[in-house]
């Protein structure tokens, strides 16, 4: 407690006494009516703006009150507390983010964060196919829309024909032959495993992941079949493999030369023999054994046909006979008897 009488003298006592009532009544004032001679200052940071007031508070509650500032219960308030009467107020304001998924669209408030934050929120969560409109790393703001695709994948599988081919396609009958089918053509098949792309349940693609032949086709194959006479025998081979190339008319189409004259018939009367229908007797000296013949006769009422010399004998050495038909039996050969015949000696 001051004690006046020490500091003043008694000649200034009045003077001091009036003093010391003042002061202490002017401190009693600035206690009742909240006055002080110190201002704190604050700093308000909001939505991208700073501004200073001062105050006479130190309490954040009632500098928001000051100031008419109303919080929501989402937005976020930092206050640093006053150092030497200066302290700053950090608001963020809460936004609200939109999320659509599955169907459903949902609304998130946040005050700061990515949009992966906004779908944690959301309890949204993502596979490696899904589609999303953003990034996952990018800040969210008042105007982010999250929109997420869902992405999902069917497989189906279906059996598919495997046309067969044709051999040949263009082949042409020759002058003695004609078109046959020698394999009939049929289909093959495979099966085709299809992968089908979903999103939010709608197919935006189909793409094939695999195909399995299960049964190979088998082809066509055509061919010319010619009709040959060998030893007086109708006989059919295909065209390439014939051992002449008839005319229409049935005459070698190569052929070195042609002889005309009698022929008889034999047969091995029932003797051993290598000989076979189409082996001929005639003269070795004008057609050596291993000769090729094609023999008609020249009426064209009977062929012998494809011929090789592999025989001779007497008549045709003598020139009586041109040539001898060899048969299996004798009733063939009789039957066949003596007829004028072309030989045509093949190339």
């Amino acid at each position: 407690m001051i004690d006046a009488k020490k500091l003043f003298p008694k000649t200034a006592w009045l003077p001091a006494k009036i003093f010391i009532i003042s002061l202490i009544g002017v401190m009693i004032a600035a206690v009742l009516t909240g006055l002080t001679t110190v201002s704190n200052t604050v700093t308000i940071h909001e939505d991208g703006y700073a501004y200073s007031r001062y105050t006479i508070y130190t309490d954040l509650e009632d500098i928001l009150k000051q100031e008419e500032i109303t919080l929501s219960e989402d937005d976020k308030c930092e206050f640093t507390g006053f150092e030497d009467h200066e302290a700053d107020i950090y608001i963020t304001r809460a936004f609200e983010v939109s999320v659509s998924a599955d169907g459903e669209t949902e609304t998130v408030v946040m005050t700061d964060g990515t949009v992966a934050d906004a779908l944690e929120k959301a309890e949204v969560t993502l596979s490696d196919d899904d589609l999303i409109n953003v990034s996952l790393s990018e800040p969210v703001s008042s105007e982010t829309k999250i929109q997420v695709n869902r992405v999902t994948f069917e497989e189906s599988q279906e059996t598919q024909e495997i046309p067969f081919e044709t051999v040949n396609p263009d082949i042409q009958p020759t002058a003695n032959g004609r078109i046959v089918t020698l394999v009939e053509g049929e289909n093959g098949e495979k099966l085709i495993t299809k992968r089908t792309k979903l999103v939010d349940g709608e197919a935006v693609e189909t793409t094939v992941v695999s195909e399995e032949v299960t049964k190979e086709p088998v082809n066509e194959e055509l061919g010319v079949m010619e009709t040959v006479y060998i030893g007086g025998e109708k006989m059919e081979f295909l065209a390439e493999e014939a051992p002449v190339e008839l005319d229409a008319n049935g005459i070698p189409v190569n052929y070195a030369y042609k002889v005309t004259g009698k022929a008889t018939a034999y047969s091995a009367l029932g003797r051993p023999t290598s000989l076979t229908p189409g082996a001929v007797a005639m003269d070795l000296s004008r057609f050596p054994r291993g000769t090729k013949l094609y023999i008609v006769s020249s009426d064209g009422s009977y062929v012998y046909g494809y011929s090789t010399v592999r025989d001779t004998g007497t008549a045709v050495n003598n020139g009586s006979v041109l040539v001898d038909c060899f048969f299996n039996t004798y009733a063939e050969s009789v039957q066949f008897g003596a007829k004028t015949v072309d030989v045509y000696v093949l190339n």
